[in-house]
């Protein structure tokens, strides 16, 4: 959609200075496209925040949180100067007496904007609880444990029913980790929290394989991929295609 306005705007833009569009304050069709781009960009950069909300469709959190954070107040921004770039257009098509019909195409515009922008505004609900996390992380920075603590290396050797209940007694952990994270100050609900908090635990479960790989400690490699596979198998967590690397070099480094 995004690449589709930007043609249109540079199609309407080049008829403009051709002289093709006679109307009073002609220079308002090119800039119909203008906020509608800027508005799309906003809302696919706040998007990322709503796919760590919901425990059935988890994915890691990618760590560390300033990612996240920088892109959802990039997003804030072009959200707004979209929405602020096209009320003053929309000003601007009234006074010029621009002609009805865009005049209308403005006030749709904004009207759309304004029924999305409840939905946007997750954006900030999400810096609100990403906040909260990193200040309870500092108050009791032992809230997750080390992937190693849980680890002794036959569990990495366990198969079948063995494995499966070994993996399920890991995530109650995990899950009790995530529920002491969830807060009251929190701006989410506490099964969105929750979500979330073991989506960071992932992040961090895979961050710390990429650097257990780079040392050579394989034993907290294992611990790592432990806790990957106890989500994948009670939560559904979509797993990366790394994590297959990760596994087999665990694996040849037994």
């Amino acid at each position: 959609m995004i690449f589709a306005f930007l043609v249109f705007f540079l199609l309407t833009l080049i008829d403009y200075f051709k002289g093709g569009l006679d109307d009073r304050a002609a220079w308002l069709w090119p800039m119909l496209f203008v906020p509608l781009i800027l508005y799309l960009l906003g809302v696919i950069y706040g998007d990322v925040p709503a796919r760590f909300y919901k425990i059935d469709s988890l994915k890691p959190f990618p760590v560390p949180f300033a990612h996240q954070y920088d892109r959802c107040v990039l997003a804030l921004i072009v959200l707004f100067t979209g929405l602020f770039l096209n009320f003053l257009l929309f000003l601007a098509a009234i006074t010029f007496d621009s002609g009805h019909f865009l005049i209308g195409l403005y006030s749709l515009y904004m009207v759309l904007m304004l029924l999305e922008l409840p939905n946007s505004l997750r954006i900030f609900r999400f810096i609100q609880h990403i906040n909260t996390m990193q200040y309870v992380n500092v108050v009791n920075p032992e809230t997750f444990r080390k992937a190693i603590d849980y680890y002794k290396p036959s569990q990495f050797e366990l198969t079948g029913q063995s494995r499966t209940d070994y993996l399920k007694d890991l995530y109650k952990s995990l899950m009790e980790e995530a529920k002491k994270l969830a807060v009251k100050e929190s701006p989410l609900k506490e099964e969105q929290q929750i979500a979330l908090n073991l989506a960071v635990r992932s992040g961090e479960a895979l961050r710390r394989c990429k650097i257990s790989a780079q040392e050579e400690n394989y034993p907290r490699l294992r611990a790592n991929l432990l806790i990957l596979e106890a989500l994948e198998q009670c939560v559904s967590l979509e797993l990366p295609q790394e994590y297959t690397g990760f596994k087999k070099l665990a694996t040849e480094n037994d």
